[in-house]
Formats: C-alpha cells, structure tokens, sequence
C-alpha cells in the first residue's frame, strides 16, 4: 500500500517535521535539491546544459539549490527566476545568496529557446497551488512546452491541482517529476498523471512520526499487495465454506450481463453462484455456466428462497428499467440483512434515500452517469473531484462506493483507495459486470464488504493489465478480464507494474 497525499496533507507533514519535530525547513530543502540533483545526473548528460526556472516560493529554492549543487559537480547549469522578487520566501532568498557566491549563473527568459539548455527544471509552484495560472507564469509555461525540450518538474507539474489533476488553465508538460515524501493525488489522477510523465517518489528525511500524524490519507495497492488480495483456502473447504454468491439480473435483450457477473464470482473462488434471471433466459446461462443453478426472478416466493440460498446479492447487471425490475429492487433491498452489491441497473433503479435507509451492508459501483443519478449531482461536478464525491456519498448514506472512472475511488466514508491498475482497453462493455462478480466472489468467501471492493477493482485492472502486456488495449473484450483474474491468481510469476505504471521510490 501507497499512500497519496492532497496538497493540504504534504503542507502539514513539512509543518510537522519542522515545527513539532524541528527539523530546520534549510534542511529539508538541501535535501530535496539533493534527490532532484541525483535524479537529474542519473538521466541528464554533463555536456547538456540544465536551466532552472524558479518561482519565488520555496519550491523555487529547491530549485535553485539544486542548480547549486550541479554546478559545482561539473553540470552546465542557469537559474531564470520568475515573478514578484520582493515577495520571494526567505529559504529562496537565502538559496539565490549561496548560488550567486558559487557563481551560478542568473539568466533571462531568453534561455529557454538557447540550445545552450537541453533540459529545463520547472520549479515554479508546489502542490498548493490552487487558481488558474495568469500572467507572467502562463506565459512562462507556454513557453517551456513550446520549446520541446526535456522538462524535469519539482513535486508537481506547475499549473496542476495538487489533491484533483485537473489543469488550472495551462499547466508544464513534465517529464519526470520528482516528488518529495510520498505521491500526491494530482500526480495520479487524470489529467495530472499524464502531465506528470515518469514520477519519482524520493525520501527527503521525513521523520515516521510526521508520516504517522497526517489523518485518513488516499493510497493506492501494487504488486507487492498482489497476494493479500485474496482470502485464504482452508484446505478442507468446501462449496458452503467458500460462500453462495446470488446474482438477480439479465433482462430479454441483456442477459450476458448476469452471465459475466456469475462467470466472474466462480473465478474469484466462490462455491455456488445461482442466477434469477427471466425463464427465456435459462437455456442461454446454463449453456454458459453450467455450474451456476438458475431460478426465475418472476415470483416473491423464488426471490425469498435465492436471497435464503445467498451470502451476497449481485443486483442489477441487466435487469432493466421495468416496473417489474423496479419491485425486485424494492424488494430485496427491503427484506435482505446479507450485502448486496448495487450494479449497473440496481443503481439506477435506487434512490439516495432507499440507500441510507437499508439496513444490510451494500456497496454500489456506478460510473459517471449512474452516479449522477444516485448522488443527485451533475457529471461534470462529480468528474471535477471524483474522489471527494465517492467518499462524502458513502459518509451520507453508510455504504462502500466504488465510483468507476480511468482512476476508479473507492470509499467507506473513512478511508479512500484510489485505483492505479488498468487501462483504456477494459472501456468495453461487460467491463463493469465482471467487477460486480469479482466483488462478489470476495464478499462470499467472507472478506469484508471494503475490502473486497478495494481488492476486487485493483485485481479487475491487473487481469486488464496482464492482457495489455500480451496483446496491448485494442480489442479486449470483458471475457478476457475474467480468463486473466485467473492468471492473477498465480501471483508468483507476476513481474507487473508496480504503483501507477509511471512511478518509481528511491
């Protein structure tokens, strides 16, 4: 496990360290010019020229401390300082002192177009920025990107959102960014990762007691969480030891959904999965799944002995919109005390309203449009602060949400997972009918209803993974995702990307 920081938590864990702790800041700044400087004469040349371009914040004295220290190693190196020089922080100016007496030369804007430079350091703002960038430092940015050359940035691309990744106007085309502590929210998610280029999380002397301070941080599973992912096999187990997972769905035109969810629960390890489905679909899933058992949905006493058979409910994967599919929504959602996982249909049938008042776990995994829906919020607002949205939703209403995205956030309320696995290829249907019965499969074999979320999506992404590295993104169909969960259960042969496929600790 990964923790991610918002741009808030990275301010107190520097505060914590140097004033609980008291760690001088000059000293942690020398040694975050010390990683970025390492980072630099790992992949820039001694004949490249290096030009720091600096902000008046202590991001900036970073940089310029780091042009420091390269200079005096033998590196071709410039500092262009950008912005209200009279409101520079004092460790800048402190860092501008020392440079200018190790004679490391002061340039101007012109130096970013001079082939004298082939890589630029973007050291103008931190994680806290917060507002659109204007004026000189848009200006300065357009600048960098026009110019095409190598862009190293520090702790975050200037001009991205340090807790959403979302662009605050223009925003610098890094990369790598080296960041410092521990990974930031705006480096992970959409836009920011793909500013961000190849990220380098770097230990700067943070002290773990100022780690251990900061409240309910965001974190994000890898490889090296592969093997807690799945619940133990008690070697005499047997089908009731390893759960009854219950999936009500499949409508006339959409049974392959209820297929995908049950298919996926047998592959998670489940014992027994049965189907309530419409009886014309019958001959269609067993033909399917010739393990599962099937029932019809049609009668209140089938619905009664399926939710008696089940120790969790996949609702909704293609039932549809009837009023007909609306009843058993109700139904279950009012008589059941098992957990129910909320899919596809089911959540579009349900209300925020019949959500805080059922008392059985639940988990709900929508995407943008059915999240909308549910949370009585527009897309674009809930796309804005995904992570945000998911966690106040399950604090409000007392379930586990998984909201579905290219950076799916998954939520008790408490703690937040945000998801690094997968890919764009797993954007076909099906995709979100084989999470619910991964989900599904966990729950069953008695992991708990968040953790099983957590574990489900990050496995979800790894199987669309393990397919990407054999035959890339194109033409991943959802039945793919439910071969490869099996290849991830043979953990030990997974040389996989470890965090966000774009990151690296030192």
């Amino acid at each position: 496990m990964q923790y991610l920081f918002t741009a808030k938590q990275a301010k107190q864990l520097d505060e914590h360290a140097i004033g609980k702790i008291g760690f001088p800041g000059t000293v942690l700044m020398e040694k975050a010019a010390m990683l970025l400087s390492s980072v630099l004469t790992e992949y820039v040349r001694k004949e490249e020229g290096i030009l720091f371009v600096c902000g008046c914040g202590n991001n900036g004295g970073d940089a310029v401390a780091a042009a420091r220290i390269l200079h005096q190693q033998g590196y071709r190196t410039a500092i262009l300082l950008v912005g209200e020089t009279t409101r520079m922080s004092a460790d800048l100016e402190l860092q501008l002192r020392l440079a200018a007496a190790c004679d490391v030369e002061a340039v101007t804007a012109e130096a970013i177009d001079s082939p004298e430079y082939s890589v630029l350091v973007d050291g103008l703002f931190g994680v806290e920025l917060n507002r659109p960038v204007e004026g000189i430092y848009k200006m300065m940015i357009e600048e960098m990107n026009r110019s095409r050359k190598k862009i190293v940035a520090i702790d975050i691309p200037s001009g991205i959102h340090g807790d959403t990744g979302k662009v605050l106007g223009t925003a610098v085309k890094a990369w790598i960014t080296v960041t410092f502590g521990v990974n930031k929210l705006g480096l992970v998610l959409y836009p920011g990762c793909e500013y961000a280029g190849n990220v380098i999380v770097g230990d700067i002397g943070y002290p773990m007691c100022s780690y251990e301070a900061i409240e309910n941080p965001a974190y994000y599973y890898d490889d090296t969480d592969l093997e807690s992912c799945f619940p133990p096999r008690r070697p005499d187990g047997h089908k009731g030891t390893f759960g009854h997972v219950l999936v009500i769905g499949g409508s006339e035109t959409m049974c392959g959904a209820a297929v995908l969810a049950g298919m996926t629960a047998y592959r998670m390890g489940a014992g027994l999965v049965k189907i309530l489905s419409r009886e014309d679909n019958r001959q269609t899933i067993l033909s399917m799944i010739p393990e599962a058992l099937f029932d019809t949905y049609d009668s209140r006493e089938n619905l009664e002995n399926g939710l008696e058979f089940a120790d969790v409910i996949i609702l909704g994967p293609g039932l549809g919109k009837t009023d007909k599919a609306r009843e058993i929504v109700e139904f279950v959602l009012q008589q059941t005390q098992k957990p129910v996982i909320l899919d596809g249909d089911g959540i579009t049938l349900s209300t925020r309203k019949q959500l805080k008042e059922v008392s059985a776990q639940w988990i709900i995994t929508p995407h943008p449009k059915e999240f909308s829906h549910i949370s009585e919020k527009n897309i674009s607002e809930i796309k804005d602060d995904l992570l945000t949205s998911v966690k106040s939703f399950a604090r409000e209403t007392g379930g586990v949400v998984v909201g579905k995205d290219a950076r799916t956030c998954v939520s008790d309320g408490v703690s937040c997972y945000v998801n690094v696995s997968g890919n764009s290829g797993m954007a076909t249907g099906g995709s979100g009918d084989v999470l619910a019965g991964a989900i599904g499969g966990l729950v069953a074999q008695g992991m708990p209803c968040f953790e099983a979320a957590k574990a489900a999506v990050y496995l979800h992404g790894v199987a669309g993974d393990r397919y990407k590295e054999k035959y890339g993104e194109q033409g991943l169909m959802a039945r793919d995702l439910i071969h490869y969960l099996g290849e991830v259960h043979r953990n030990g042969d997974w040389n996989g990307r470890n965090g966000t496929g774009n990151e690296k600790n030192i």
